[in-house]
């Protein structure tokens, strides 16, 4: 490497030349041919003795324009793209002067000027740009180390703990930029005291600039997540703090020192959920001016406002990831804490607050913590799943199952089931008891068998069913007649509002996968699941709808619940496109056949069921069926009677053996009730159905050799010319016409001549319209049977197998 001292151009580099990097140190300037694969430090000292500097080489290092370090990792890029390079003191060295400063600023009485203050020491430099590179440099792991070994972590602690006469403005959000740089590494955590972390509380619900609510929300939300667990490493019988990612943090001060090391780690233990929780609960003075909020209510008031209150986007990621940090670390640390911190959250709606976010954050810094926040309250949701129903230990249960007793007016006209021995009561009012619960479909409907306690009506779906079936009876537009009208039905055809209620609950926790969320984090907004009353409100409106509508009974509950799981599964499908009016209309104005007609689509699409053997197999029966049925209703028809047009042959090679009247051009035929005769007579004009005793002509059906289509015209046609495609003529076995008519309609027409094939064994039915009669039928039959076996949660089988056949007929069928 080669280098002089003047004050030259950049140079321009030859294609296939050394590259050639630019140089400065202190307004100096030098080109410098520098091997990619040295040394950095080897680099570092032949450019001191370039410049002749009077820093020693070790004191120095290089950097780029932009301040970021040069290491052995990036020097070969930044020799290739002929990055301008600057000589400038050692990452240690700024680390020595930060401290200098801090320690000469700690001498001086008072720090309300120790902005501007100018040391006695010429090593150091003024405060304000000693914390500017204190937050500039801190990432660096030399500057860190260094820092924390000559005491800065500790000096610029007991900075920040003054309230009085500390650090402001720039100042102040240098130094919490510092400390948030420190807590990435896994030392300096011991320095930390209770006084800082309520003076970072009291900053993060007073100070108003972002450049400094951003550096402390971080800080406090690294402190919540920065839970301790019993680990096998180091000391025996020592507890030491794991990070978020699983290490074990271990102080470089205390290596090799095992009661220093044991002492650092017992006070970074008290970090995590808990500690940060107590402290913020006596952030504010309970005499000072809280506006009647208690110090969480008032620390995470302020923070929830923040995600609607500003528009810096990092703020209000940081400020969200503070609350699903706090939400994550007690539960998993299973505090005593966490259901009072789920329950301040609640009541100040943070959920809306996150809702309003999801439109304008796709894409940005935010999303990944609506995604977090939307994991958390499936934990929540899971967690009040699991959590029983003792209303006589838990006041708020009790007053839900008040609210929704009286909401329901379940105890009215009830006064003789006090005799039954089922009542019961927690707390003032009248006793609730089985009959009234009975009347929502919640315990054991029939009469005759056991009562199911509160708790037992509850079991599948905890608080969680007690709460959704609570907002469905408090929002719901008189939930009273609503049961009413239930109670008014039949007792098969009465829907279950609370069997109902709890299904609802498990399939849409199904659907969100709830039960695994502390594990898997959803890949899109789920705006819905934040609103889960609501939803579910929606999902059970429907699934009485549906129950009504398919006028279901009670053995039909599964069928009707796979409905609403086909329906939910469908609407929700792409729930990051879709509003609550899009989601209304889906399940409240669908109608009932398309969406059976939907979800048998999806039948057909999943898992190829209808290309099974098992399926294809029954829709050869349901075929059938079908074809037999329908030759049953053509039979029916020629049994009832029908009026034709009198026609007259048209075609070539048959001759009739009835001549038309046109005096008399309608013909009324009608079959015998042993269905062997077809009789017929002429009329001037249509009368009463005549019965078949007063018809004067016969056919044998035995005589019936066929049917020929398209022979002829109506006798009082406009165009006699033209063959009608409506006319067919009843052939004998010796081409001779029979009968020639003119059918009124299609569907007269196939009835007829498919009804004569039927009953004269020619064949079967052949007409277009019975085909399509026959299709339609069978595959609404496969369907049914379908939706009966699916809405059991049958599997179908890929293949039927049948065992082989008994060796003897000694054997009998035990029931």
């Amino acid at each position: 490497m080669e280098g002089q001292p003047h004050a030259a151009p950049t140079p321009v580099t030859r294609k296939g030349a050394i590259p050639t990097n630019m140089v400065t140190y202190k307004g100096r300037r030098i080109p410098a041919r520098i091997d990619p694969e040295a040394r950095v430090a080897y680099i570092v000292e032949i450019m001191a003795t370039s410049f002749a500097t009077q820093e020693h080489h070790i004191t120095l290092c290089l950097r780029d324009e932009a301040d970021n370090l040069v290491t052995q990792n990036n020097l070969p890029s930044k020799v290739y793209n002929h990055d301008i390079l600057k000589l400038v003191p050692s990452p240690t060295t700024e680390a020595l002067v930060v401290v200098h400063s801090l320690r000469a600023s700690t001498q001086r009485t008072s720090l309300g000027d120790s902005t501007v203050n100018v040391p006695a020491s010429s090593d150091a430099i003024p405060l304000k740009l000693a914390l500017f590179n204190l937050q500039k440099y801190i990432k660096e792991e030399d500057f860190a180390v260094e820092f924390m070994l000559k005491g800065g972590m500790k000096m610029l602690v007991r900075f920040l703990e003054r309230s009085e006469g500390g650090l402001t403005g720039n100042s102040l959000a240098y130094a919490l930029q510092g400390v948030r740089g420190i807590l990435e590494f896994e030392s300096g955590w011991g320095d930390l005291s209770d006084t800082f972390i309520d003076r970072l509380l009291h900053l993060v619900i007073s100070a108003s600039q972002p450049n400094i609510l951003r550096p402390a929300t971080a800080i406090v939300r690294k402190l919540v997540i920065s839970s301790p667990q019993f680990t096998g490493e180091g000391v025996a019988g020592l507890k030491m703090p794991v990070t978020p990612y699983g290490q074990v943090k271990k102080d470089r001060r205390s290596k090799g020192k095992g009661k220093e090391r044991a002492a650092d780690a017992d006070s970074v233990n008290q970090y995590g959920f808990d500690r940060v929780y107590r402290r913020i609960k006596g952030v504010i003075d309970p005499e000072g001016d809280g506006h009647g909020l208690s110090g969480v209510e008032l620390f995470f008031k302020v923070v929830v406002k923040r995600l609607e209150g500003t528009g810096d986007l990092e703020l209000v990621a940081q400020s969200l990831g503070l609350i699903n940090s706090c939400l994550r670390s007690g539960y998993q640390e299973n505090s005593k804490l966490y259901p009072e911190l789920v329950a301040v959250l609640e009541h100040l709606s943070v959920r809306r607050y996150v809702s309003r976010l999801m439109p304008t954050c796709a894409n940005n810094v935010v999303e990944p913590q609506i995604l977090n926040f939307q994991s958390r309250y499936a934990v929540i949701l899971q967690h009040r799943r699991l959590r029983p129903v003792r209303p006589a230990t838990n006041p708020h249960q009790e007053k839900m199952l008040r609210e929704l007793w009286d909401a329901g007016k379940l105890g009215i006209d009830q006064d003789d089931t006090a005799s039954e021995g089922h009542s019961y009561t927690h707390g003032h009012g009248a006793a609730r008891h089985a009959a009234g619960w009975r009347k929502i479909g919640l315990g054991d409907m029939e009469e005759d068998t056991g009562f199911l306690t509160e708790m037992d009506m509850f079991r599948d779906v905890g608080e969680l069913g007690l709460e959704c079936l609570h907002w469905f009876a408090m929002h719901e537009d008189s939930f009273h007649n609503l049961v009413m009208e239930q109670q008014a039905r039949p007792p098969d055809r009465r829907c279950p509002i609370g069997r109902a209620s709890a299904d609802c609950v498990k399939i849409l926790a199904e659907h969100y996968k709830i039960s695994q969320a502390a594990h898997h984090s959803p890949s899109s907004f789920q705006l819905f699941l934040l609103n889960f009353s609501r939803l579910h409100q929606l999902v059970l409106r429907f699934f009485m709808r549906m129950w009504q509508e398919s006028e279901s009974r009670t053995p039909d509950f599964p069928r009707v619940s796979f409905l609403v799981r086909s329906q939910i599964r469908l609407s929700l499908a792409d729930e990051g496109n879709k509003t609550w009016l899009h989601l209304e209309q889906d399940f409240l104005a669908t109608e009932y056949r398309t969406i059976r007609d939907r979800q048998m689509e999806l039948l057909e699409k999943e898992d190829g069921m209808m290309g099974r053997p098992a399926v294809r197999e029954l829709r050869e029966k349901l075929g059938k069926d079908a074809y037999d049925v329908l030759a049953e209703q053509r039979v029916g028809c020629m049994l009832q009677g029908g009026w034709f047009n009198t026609a007259s042959l048209n075609v070539s090679g048959i001759s009739a053996m009835v001549k038309a009247n046109p005096s008399k051009p309608l013909r009324f035929l009608r079959l015998s009730p042993n269905r062997k005769v077809i009789a017929w007579d002429e009329f001037h004009q249509r009368i009463e159905n005549p019965s078949f005793e007063s018809l004067r002509e016969r056919i044998e059906i035995s005589t019936i050799a066929s049917i020929r289509h398209s022979t002829g015209c109506a006798v009082n046609s406009r165009s006699p010319n033209l063959v009608s495609k409506l006319s067919f003529s009843i052939m004998s076995d010796t081409e001779h016409s029979l009968l020639d008519l003119d059918a009124i309609h299609a569907a007269q027409l196939a009835e007829w001549t498919d009804g004569i094939r039927v009953l004269g064994g020619e064949g079967g039915m052949t007409s277009i319209e019975t085909a399509n009669y026959v299709h339609i039928l069978a595959e609404l039959a496969l369907k049914v049977r379908l939706l009966d076996i699916t809405g059991d949660g049958v599997e179908i089988p890929e293949k039927v197998t049948y065992g082989s056949a008994p060796r003897s007929v000694d054997f009998v069928f035990a029931k």
